[in-house]
């Protein structure tokens, strides 16, 4: 008989039943009103989210893809920018750029640490001649799961007065915390549909700010796929300018009501709740953290291993025996951390059969840890907020 897979990676996730009946609807013409009306509501729904009324558009398209269509559609060859690097993904942008011949500072930041306000505006007093024309950082790095301070850094940024442009990484932050692009100022935002949204992979999402389709008329950066202007004349009538991802969106469009009928800042609340839980029953089991403490995600926890544990073999204990799918070290931290995802459609009752799972598969790795201590932290924290 098939059996529940917990898929607790950072993202792809969980989907829910009723997101997965809707992509399962017939294709529809996406030259016709039916579709026009379908993206019409996606696209108000996306500007909920984002608390945003500037332009939102949508690609075909990955989160790396969504991120080198900022960097192609803003600069021109060998513009600057800074970009914060704490990780695979933040790290990431600054490749992208580099690729493309910008010319970039990396604002280099211990990974497991969070990037502070006073680390970036150093960069941008340093420059003199404002040269730096964009800043960008994540609000969520899985790598380590730390989250930034996205508020307390954009009022830094504006404070200096300088004039460069922010780039916002929000591709595991959107729909999981809170996030106000237009009250903090954020001129480019970028999500993807397979985190908080819910959603399989396959959707691109930014939403572009007045001072940034300013730097997007200056640019002249070659691109096709990419290009914002004429897919903004084609969103504008609510249109595709080449194949959009139907099905995808008869998906998004259920998340979104999902999203709404919860309400975000419940959304936002429950996520904080079930990472609180999945903290509290670590540290419980005699775990370390590995972000650092007070920027903790609530969308992926990273935890070191024990000494002793190989994480292959807890890992293979935890699909194999418990079907939970965790996730491992990148790079530098792969074999020193295991990460557990815990976005999108995730509640108390998952999180107490993950720990549960966790626990026992590190007791069976040869952690030793009393069994029950994780249900035990977990009962007592879910009981005591009912």
């Amino acid at each position: 008989m098939e059996r529940r897979k917990y898929l607790q990676i950072p993202g792809p996730t969980n989907i829910p039943s009723s997101v997965l009946n809707s992509l399962s609807k017939p294709t529809i013409n996406h030259r016709g009103k039916e579709f026009e009306k379908l993206v019409a509501e996606c696209v108000a729904g996306l500007k909920d989210v984002l608390k945003t009324k500037n332009d939102v558009l949508m690609f075909p398209s990955s989160g790396s893809g969504i991120l080198e269509s900022a960097i192609v559609n803003l600069f021109s060859p060998g513009d600057k920018v800074a970009a914060v690097c704490h990780g695979v993904f933040s790290e990431r942008m600054a490749d992208i750029a580099e690729s493309h011949g910008l010319e970039v500072t990396r604002i280099n930041v211990e990974w497991g640490k969070a990037v502070k306000p006073e680390d970036i505006v150093k960069v941008l007093e340093k420059d003199e001649n404002k040269g730096l024309k964009a800043v960008c950082l994540p609000h969520n790095e899985t790598t380590s799961g730390i989250t930034n301070k996205l508020e307390d850094i954009m009022k830094a940024i504006k404070e200096t007065g300088h004039p460069a442009l922010t780039i916002v990484d929000s591709v595991s932050g959107l729909a999981c915390m809170p996030l106000k692009t237009d009250e903090w100022g954020i001129d480019i935002l970028v999500g993807g549909s397979q985190k908080g949204l819910m959603l399989p992979p396959g959707i691109g999402i930014v939403s572009i700010s007045k001072k940034a389709w300013e730097l997007v008329d200056k640019a002249t950066m070659a691109k096709w796929y990419w290009d914002y202007k004429p897919m903004k004349e084609r969103m504008e009538i609510n249109q595709f300018r080449y194949t959009p991802p139907t099905n995808l969106l008869f998906g998004l469009k259920e998340s979104l009501e999902l999203i709404k009928e919860e309400g975000l800042e419940n959304v936002w609340d429950r996520h904080k709740y079930i990472g609180d839980a999945v903290r509290i029953s670590a540290k419980a089991m005699g775990l370390k953290l590995f972000a650092e403490e007070g920027y903790e995600s609530n969308s992926v926890t990273a935890i070191e291993l024990p000494e002793g544990v190989d994480y292959k073999k807890l890992a293979s204990i935890l699909e194999d025996k418990y079907n939970v799918i965790i996730g491992g070290g990148l790079r530098k931290l792969s074999g020193k951390i295991f990460r557990i995802g815990h976005l999108g459609s995730i509640f108390n009752t998952d999180i107490y059969a993950v720990m549960g799972a966790v626990e026992m598969a590190l007791y069976e790795a040869g952690y030793k840890v009393e069994l029950g201590t994780a249900g035990k932290a977990l009962g007592e924290l879910f009981t005591k907020n009912n």
